[in-house]
């Protein structure tokens, strides 16, 4: 089918979906649908491609490609390229947002301070290269009031309730993780198997009242908070704003308040080259003892509280009133005192029976089971990527598919960590997991992996590729999938008997023919 010309362009200024929808229209009144001429024929313009839009690459990678775009184009770039929507959009039409929309630079929960930081600069090279009067005559944009959503969406998320949280791993693991049971009452919410789930945490009330007993504030202080309304210091605190990760600009508040030089000095540089990994607000209060800002000015500096995804581990044809998911507690140690995840803690250990948690449903568009009921499956989640595969095994059940599941997991000990165990070996003797392949990486001196598991079973793997199967994997995109697509490509160029390139554009055509499917994070 011809590509339809796009006549609005792309820098105007028009949300995507508006410009799409003008494009449509014009097209369809001139009876247009590519006639006039494609790329190739100098009457309109192919279709936009996003060479950086891949969370395996570098953020100097990703930018390098972008060069010579147009502005939103390049804050799309510098994005974590997940399109996982905790920023309420998709990574291309955020960046469009901040573009003519003025939205706010700190969304991206997965890009984190780096591309909060890209984002900065890309906006100030911008503005800086404006011409003078176009400055002047064009103030930033406020951001656009959202429509409030359905029942369930990020804009009105449901008050659930806690069902259960009951712990997954043996005593003695290094794990701590929670299969989780959200009731959605009579909601009426919908979901499909490869969802996911937004919570609004909150957070940790005893890091909240050390954080008011070190500025000397009872918390009962009104303040305006990013809402606009006007509320109590202590429930901002605790529900609206993130004091986990602190802003350059909370940074150089402090600079600013601080009544010791040194301390000051200190703030200023660490503003300039950013907070290390794990400085939360209340770990700089404590080494920095003189910077004491005002509340109001605090609280406005400090970025939102931003919602968590977490994948639905379960099918509502199965269970159509509750979300169940897959938990990792997060709890490490920052600089000698023991640090807990937000979202994680609150959702499966602070949360009480019964306690109520503000859901949405984040749709997802690609990753779903296929409708095809004969097609054979390879779902690889190791850890808490698991999680979607048991809603897909699940799904699978319900409607009685005949396709053959391979599931690949892996986590550090089969003794401690092999979650979903009695439900998986149930699965297997009834047929419905034909093949479970299981890495460990902890129960023998070598490390054991999943990707070292799918190379040890090439032909196999390769044979169900050849059968038509889809390819699904879950997880970590930073480590875990990138070395699961480099067995990919191994074990097709190996088995397929393919050189590098050709083995490239293999599984660039699973990938378009919708058979290589991802939800990493």
């Amino acid at each position: 089918m011809p590509t339809q010309v796009d006549l609005i362009p792309e820098d105007a200024p028009f949300p995507a979906e508006q410009r799409e929808w003008l494009n449509g229209l014009i097209a369809a009144l001139a009876g247009w649908e590519g006639s006039l001429g494609g790329a190739d024929q100098g009457g309109g313009e192919a279709k936009e491609s996003f060479p950086w839009h891949d969370p395996a690459m570098e953020m100097d990678e990703r930018m390098e490609l972008a060069e010579g775009k147009p502005h939103q184009r390049q804050l799309m770039a510098a994005m974590a390229q997940l399109d996982c929507g905790q920023c309420g959009y998709l990574c291309k039409t955020y960046a469009e947002a901040i573009a003519f929309e003025g939205e706010d630079l700190n969304r991206c929960v997965p890009g984190a301070k780096e591309t909060e930081r890209k984002l900065k600069e890309l906006v100030a090279e911008h503005e800086a290269d404006k011409p003078a009067d176009d400055a002047e005559a064009e103030p930033k944009p406020e951001p656009k009031p959202k429509k409030k959503g359905p029942l369930g969406t990020r804009d009105n998320p449901y008050m659930a309730k806690l069902k259960s949280s009951t712990p997954l791993n043996a005593e003695g693991s290094s794990k701590d993780t929670r299969h989780v049971v959200i009731d959605l009452g009579d909601s009426g919410i919908e979901y499909e198997a490869g969802d996911s789930m937004g919570i609004f945490p909150e957070n940790d009330p005893r890091t909240v009242d050390a954080i008011l007993a070190d500025i000397e504030a009872s918390g009962g202080e009104k303040v305006r908070a990013p809402s606009g309304e006007n509320k109590l210091l202590r429930q901002v605190l605790l529900k609206e704003v993130d004091i986990t990760k602190p802003s350059d600009e909370v940074i150089a508040l402090l600079a600013e308040s601080a009544a010791d030089t040194e301390e000051a000095e200190d703030l200023r540089m660490l503003s300039e080259r950013g907070a290390e990994e794990g400085q939360s607000l209340l770990e700089l209060l404590r080494v920095y003892p003189s910077a004491r800002p005002d509340v109001q000015k605090l609280v406005d500096e400090l970025g939102p509280l931003q919602p968590r995804l977490y994948s639905i581990a379960s099918s509502a044809r199965k269970h159509p009133n509750e979300i169940h998911t897959t938990v990792a507690v997060v709890k490490t140690a920052v600089y000698g005192r023991g640090y807990k995840g937000v979202a994680s803690t609150f959702l499966a250990k602070r949360l009480s029976r019964n306690g109520e948690v503000p859901v949405y449903i984040q749709r997802s568009d690609e990753f779903r089971v296929n409708v095809d009921p004969d097609h054979p499956a390879i779902m690889i989640g190791p850890g808490t990527g698991i999680a979607p595969f048991i809603a897909f095994l699940q799904e699978r059940e319900a409607r009685g598919d005949a396709g053959r599941n391979w599931l690949f997991f892996g986590n550090p000990e089969s003794a401690k960590d092999h979650i979903y165990r009695e439900q998986l070996e149930k699965w297997r003797n009834d047929g419905l997991i034909s093949r479970l392949t299981l890495a460990f990486s902890r129960d023998q001196q070598d490390k054991v992996y999943v990707q070292n598991r799918m190379r040890e079973q090439a032909r196999e793997f390769w044979a169900w590729l050849e059968a038509g199967a889809v390819i699904y994997i879950c997880g970590d995109a930073e480590r875990m999938a990138k070395d699961v697509d480099a067995a990919l490509h191994d074990i097709v160029a190996e088995q397929g008997g393919m050189s590098e390139a050709e083995a490239r554009r293999y599984v660039e055509t699973l990938a378009s023919e919708h058979r290589y499917l991802r939800d990493v994070y």
